[in-house]
């Protein structure tokens, strides 16, 4: 647990310094606590707006990572976005003009991260914790019951992690009206290759929102050059049971079902870095739990600097996602 809580603390420490970046645009807070560990302490789950205080409200965009506590790339990549934002006005100039407010939370599972586990304190994985049931999930992997011992252990109830990440959410997001609402999640550890996700991922049927998902995708790998990003429904890929972006989706357009001319659109993006293109190259990387889940130090600092903008590069895959979706002229 020692080198998990220096780890922690690093990225706390990182927090602060974005937060320090620009005093006047960032604000800082705690957002809620994690499961008790067995010590019975309660991690703090820290969230940044990031902004002017209209922009915030009226055009809202979101990042989070450290759903799973081993896949700390994820948290590195949304802490060099939003340092390199905040350093360079020219990048992002719709942050800085107060036409976009950034909403995040790097790291939702601070206990998993401490205690150098995918779940959260109590053995949870809060990727299958919604409560949300698929129609047909992959066996174990999709999601269980069976015990917190095992891996993609769902639990009972909604764990703590959990309820904050959807008050954040609902709090952020759900009240917006006539606006394109993108919320980048960064996760790592399946596939050869990047991918980019969108509900659903409890059923292959289509979300309602997937001719515009589709469209997303079209102009991130055409105009904006991202052509090795494989875009797609997460059900594409496999389905589980619980996940969470199903269920804050699903919640979205029934908190708004009375409303017929309601035109504002949430919409959930899973970004899942690939790792099993190491793995094939380095087999022995399977005994490390950690490993699995994250690319090896040389191409770990290639995906962090590709997706988080660190060297000179005209477009950023969640600047593109941020800057060309919430503009007013796109057609809903």
């Amino acid at each position: 647990m020692v080198r998990g809580l220096r780890r922690l603390h690093r990225f706390e420490k990182r927090i602060l310094e974005v937060a320090r970046l620009q005093e006047d645009l960032v604000h800082i807070e705690q957002y809620g606590f994690s499961r008790k560990a067995d010590n019975g302490f309660r991690f703090p789950i820290y969230a940044l707006r990031i902004g002017k205080s209209s922009a915030l409200k009226k055009r809202p965009v979101g990042i989070v990572a450290g759903v799973h506590g081993l896949e700390t790339i994820g948290v590195r990549i949304l802490l060099d976005f939003l340092h390199h934002c905040l350093a360079n006005p020219d990048f992002f100039p719709e942050l800085h003009n107060g036409k976009v407010g950034i909403h995040a939370i790097p790291m939702v599972n601070p206990g998993g991260i401490a205690l150098r586990r995918r779940s959260n304190p109590a053995g949870v994985d809060l990727m299958r914790n919604s409560g949300v049931e698929a129609v047909r999930s992959m066996p174990f992997f999709g999601g269980h019951r069976l015990s917190k011992h095992l891996p993609y252990y769902r639990g009972n109830t909604l764990e703590p992690e959990s309820r904050a990440l959807y008050r954040f959410i609902f709090q952020s997001f759900f009240a917006t009206k006539g606006r394109l609402m993108p919320v980048v999640d960064v996760h790592s550890g399946f596939g050869s290759v990047d991918h980019v996700w969108w509900p659903y991922a409890s059923t292959k049927e289509p979300c309602r929102d997937t001719p515009l998902f589709e469209s997303m995708g079209r102009f991130l790998k055409i105009q904006a050059g991202h052509s090795k990003l494989n875009f797609g429904p997460q059900s594409e890929s496999y389905t589980t049971h619980g996940d969470l972006w199903d269920l804050y989706y699903d919640h979205y357009w029934k908190y708004h079902e009375s409303d017929k001319n309601w035109k504002g659109r949430f919409l959930p993006l899973t970004l899942e870095v690939g790792t099993w293109s190491d793995l094939r190259e380095s087999p022995t990387r399977m005994l490390n739990r950690k490993n699995i889940f994250n690319p090896d130090a040389e191409r770990k600092q290639q995906t962090i600097s590709a997706i988080s903008k660190i060297p000179a590069r005209s477009v950023s895959s969640i600047a593109d996602i941020g800057k060309r979706l919430a503009q007013p002229e796109i057609a809903m």
